[in-house]
């Protein structure tokens, strides 16, 4: 398989030199070997400085004001105090001294609720500012465009093709991947990747369904899948030189499905007659055999090792061949009669 180095801006799925996901608006394509489009997409994914600058900025908005206006509201009590009969002479009554007291102590106490809240206030800044310093991944803000056509029936998998699996050790006939992201900022996948080395369906009504080598669409939801991360690392540096440098594929998790021989999957999309270059070009060659329009669209239906676990048990078994047998003692039987 040759190696990829364009990425949708707006899906975020990996294509092939001269490729397009075939969505319309917003998706367009950016060569990683080109510093000006692994720019745009650097912006996509860590935001340009200016976004950077407002998301600092929105942190600062009403951290310092109001904070202390109303402490110093408190000194009007002072003069209230002074309005006060006899508020002069307060050395010279009991009753003033209380009253000084209790304001003295209401100031300090309202000094130090409002030290505390303006500590805490601060802190909080400081908190927000250093989380906004620090860039976020931001993932696809569009889905891939949706696959459209009708089903074709589902069928059987077979094939010995074989293409490397990007996040763990093996391979198989098929597979998609999504890299995701936790933050809260994330939007869809950092990037979206199915490939296969070729395979046939045998539909259930007999034809067969021919899908070349190349990218395919995956159809349904993927498993979280466990990720070797060494070897993702080496699958995006193949994609992105520059990738140990600065990456433009954070991820936290990884969702994924495999395709292996045995396999039962479902075409979808349209059809077109292909004559089998192994049967030569009769109409025998092509009457049964069909290939996809365009990217081939799969729903992985039930897997190989899933099929396994839903076979006939043994009993069944011994109870079908016991009725074959018993038939057979009768026929027997019915012919000893008759020839007496």
């Amino acid at each position: 398989m040759p190696v990829r180095h364009r990425v949708c801006l707006g899906c975020r799925t990996l294509l092939a030199a001269g490729e397009t996901c075939g969505g319309l608006r917003g998706h367009v394509a950016a060569a990683l070997d080109k510093p000006a489009d692994r720019a745009r997409l650097d912006d996509e994914v860590w935001g340009p400085d200016s976004r950077a600058r407002k998301l600092r900025q929105a942190a600062k908005v009403g951290a310092g004001g109001g904070v202390f206006g109303g402490f110093f509201q408190g000194c009007n009590a002072c003069d209230a105090l002074q309005g006060v009969e006899g508020c002069g002479n307060l050395a010279d009554a009991g009753e003033g001294i209380v009253a000084v007291l209790v304001f003295v102590v209401a100031a300090a106490a309202f000094a130090i609720v409002a030290a505390l809240v303006g500590w805490l206030v601060m802190a909080l800044v400081r908190f927000i500012r250093a989380r906004m310093d620090k860039p976020k991944p931001h993932g696809a803000l569009r889905k891939p465009p949706r696959a459209s056509g009708r089903s074709n029936g589902a069928g059987v998998v077979s094939g010995t093709a074989r293409v490397a699996l990007p996040w763990t050790g093996g391979d198989a006939v098929a597979y998609a991947l999504e890299l995701h992201t936790k933050a809260a900022f994330g939007g869809g996948a950092l990037l979206r990747d199915a490939m296969t080395a070729g395979f046939d369906v045998t539909l259930d009504d007999g034809r067969i369904v021919r899908i070349p080598p190349g990218r395919v669409t995956m159809v349904g939801k993927l498993e979280n899948a466990s990720v070797d991360r060494e070897r993702v690392d080496r699958f995006l540096g193949d994609i992105d030189e520059k990738h140990a440098e600065r990456t433009l594929f954070p991820y936290d998790y990884a969702k994924a499905v495999a395709i292996a021989p045995g396999d039962r999957v479902e075409v979808l999309g349209d059809l077109e007659r292909t004559a089998d270059g192994a049967q030569g070009h009769g109409y025998r060659a092509s009457a049964g055999l069909l290939t996809p329009v365009g990217v081939p669209v799969l729903r992985v239906k039930r897997r190989a090792d899933d099929e396994a676990q839903v076979r006939v048990a043994p009993e069944a078994e011994v109870e079908a061949g016991a009725e074959v047998e018993g038939e057979a003692e009768a026929e027997a039987e019915g012919n000893a009669r008759s020839s007496k």
